[in-house]
């Protein structure tokens, strides 16, 4: 990595935002129906609690969703913690994906709302 100075500028004023993400990779997907609404209201219940940042199953036109397995970003204080919530999914509980878990650096990017009172709309660019 480079040391100048100029680097170093432009790194400190990025977010340095510690976050964990979670990659879902198929095990049993037999098991889905059964555990789709537990899964959902796990999934809910994270982000109310404010652990989880963004969640989702990877997707194409030949496959049903989550069948290429998903990604989760999670707020946790380390590693051990972001482990303990992802194993309170009920998906990874009872084996049907397999996680493997990183620490990530939110560092550059983009997020844009837009909510209009009048109608109860929102855009998220």
């Amino acid at each position: 990595m480079s040391d100048s100075s100029t680097t170093k500028e432009l790194l400190a004023g990025m977010l340095n935002k510690p976050l964990f993400v979670v990659m879902r990779t198929p095990r049993d997907l037999t098991r889905v129906p059964e555990l789709l609404d537990a899964h959902l209201k796990w999934a809910i219940l994270a982000q109310q609690r404010g652990e989880l940042f963004a969640s989702g199953p990877f997707v194409s036109d030949q496959t049903f969703p989550g069948e290429l397995g998903g990604m989760s970003i999670l707020r946790a204080a380390d590693q051990a913690e972001a482990l303990r919530i992802v194993q309170s999914d009920p998906f990874i509980a009872h084996g049907v994906y397999d996680v493997e878990v990183r620490k990530w650096l939110l560092m550059e990017g983009g997020l844009t709302l837009h909510v209009s009172f009048s109608n109860q709309r929102f855009s998220l660019l």
